[in-house]
This record gives C-alpha cells, sequence and structure tokens, in this order.
C-alpha cells in the first residue's frame, strides 16, 4: 500500500527551512517532487517514489523499468 503523505505536511519534515506552499505546488504540477499527486484538490507525496529517486531522471527511468 502506498503511504501518501499531504504536500504541506512533506515540505514541513523535509526542509529545515521549507518553501512556500505556492513553490511546493509548482514544483509538484511541474513533476520536480517524484511521487507527486493531486487526488481531489490536495496534492500528495508518496513517500517511497521519492526516496527510491535518485535526483537523475536517467537512472530513474532504468530502475522503474525494472
Amino acid at each position: 500500500m502506498k503511504k501518501l503523505m499531504p504536500l504541506d505536511e512533506w515540505r514541513e519534515k523535509r526542509f529545515t527551512t521549507p518553501p512556500s506552499n505556492q513553490t511546493a505546488r509548482r514544483w509538484a504540477q511541474n513533476g520536480d517532487i517524484p511521487g507527486a499527486r493531486k487526488i481531489g484538490g490536495t496534492w500528495y507525496v508518496d513517500i517511497e517514489d521519492e526516496q527510491k529517486s535518485t535526483g537523475n531522471e536517467l537512472v530513474d527511468n532504468v530502475l522503474r523499468a525494472g
């Protein structure tokens, strides 16, 4: 089962000085946060997907492909 965390809670736990809500939403919309998805009107981050991300798009695509 996927563990989803609301975007506001994620940014508070992920950063010592969290970015603004608007910045975090923009990152999620642009695909800059691995595992971010919008359900209804609320953004969530899949913690497992984010932790598995290396930050390198090519490497992440290869790892996801198996």
